[in-house]
């Protein structure tokens, strides 16, 4: 079983041990989904795929958390200003705040603020 899961379900991400293997499924489903497109998770060293309409918001980026996990990275500021702010507000004050990513160029990712005395 994949130690990855999916950011939106929280599910289990499909896992291949080689890019062939995850190319044949993503042909044999070609018909049934959009055009599927394997990598290399830098996290777990396996192949998963992901749809290529998902090209223009996906970043591989090798920045962690404090727990070693890696950070989802956002290619738009508009899109991270809003998730920030709804966390924030469910929160009730500061929790996070948007950072730049130091690998790359207008990326940016959330980080969480310490706790004020």
């Amino acid at each position: 079983m994949s130690q990855c899961v999916q950011l939106n379900s929280g599910r289990p991400m499909l896992t291949f041990y080689s890019k062939a293997d995850a190319r044949r499924y993503a042909k044999k489903f070609k018909k049934k989904h959009r055009k599927l497109m394997p990598y290399l998770c830098i996290r777990c060293d396996k192949w998963h795929l992901r749809t290529r309409s998902n090209d223009e918001y996906y970043r591989v980026c090798s920045c962690r958390d404090h727990n070693g996990v890696l950070k989802r990275a956002y290619l738009k500021l508009d899109e991270i200003e809003v998730v920030c702010e709804k966390i924030n507000d469910k929160a009730g004050f500061e929790v996070v705040e948007i950072y730049e990513c130091p690998e790359y160029y207008d990326v940016w990712h959330l980080t969480s603020i310490g706790k004020k005395k």
